[in-house]
């Protein structure tokens, strides 16, 4: 691990930040990227709706709480999408954190690849099941995949093939138009661990050579 300059851009967004200095560990560290700003989204939602379906359905609060440990060890060592917005903003006004953004540039290309590819299936819409997607491409990557998750070793005690068992066998109740979102989200997932596995950062693509 490389350790990384403290910013208050960091400090605020993350407390214990684990910063791989390996491409391919970025890899899994922007998918985790992902994975926390969607959580925090969904739960922000969560928190505001009134429903009660934790109290009445045991799966559902299995997940919750599965996701929500989950959730706080990402925010400990993990930064959001907008840490990465905010040092661009940074960036551009500050040339001190011009370094910075060049150091993190592997991280927001792996990130948006798939935060694009999202975008691309909704079309604007509102992401369907956000909470079984992070768990698609949670499995996709470290269990199919096999990628390595020796530094976040959070993630080695979470059973995601129970987690998404828990969607499986409600499948029919995930129905629309005749479409079964279950699998919708299965063909998303795999088409963003395939974006994120074939994908080469090509380092100082956009380097200009200086005029002697």
């Amino acid at each position: 691990m490389t350790k990384m300059p403290q910013n208050h851009l960091l400090s605020n967004n993350c407390t214990n930040r684990i910063k791989p200095s390996m491409l391919r560990d970025v890899k899994t560290e922007a998918l985790l990227v992902l994975v926390r700003t969607a959580l925090e989204r969904y739960f922000a939602e969560l928190d505001k709706a009134s429903s009660s379906v934790l109290e009445r359905d045991e799966d559902a609060l299995y997940v919750y709480t599965q996701l929500k440990a989950l959730l706080a060890h990402l925010q400990e060592h993990v930064v959001n999408v907008d840490y990465l917005i905010n040092l661009v903003q940074h960036a551009n006004r500050y040339p001190q954190y011009r370094v910075l953004m060049k150091r993190e540039e592997p991280l927001m290309e792996y990130y948006d690849i798939m935060a694009q590819r999202v975008k691309h299936h909704f079309d604007g819409e509102h992401v369907y099941l956000p909470v079984f997607l992070v768990i698609c491409v949670l499995s996709g990557w470290i269990l199919d995949e096999e990628k390595s998750t020796h530094l976040f070793p959070f993630l080695e005690g979470i059973d995601f093939l129970e987690l998404m068992g828990k969607f499986e066998e409600k499948r029919e109740q995930f129905r629309e138009d005749k479409t079964c979102k279950i699998s919708e989200i299965h063909e998303l997932s795999f088409a963003m661990v395939e974006k994120l596995k074939d994908h080469k950062y090509k380092v100082n693509k956009k380097r200009v050579s200086k005029k002697r």
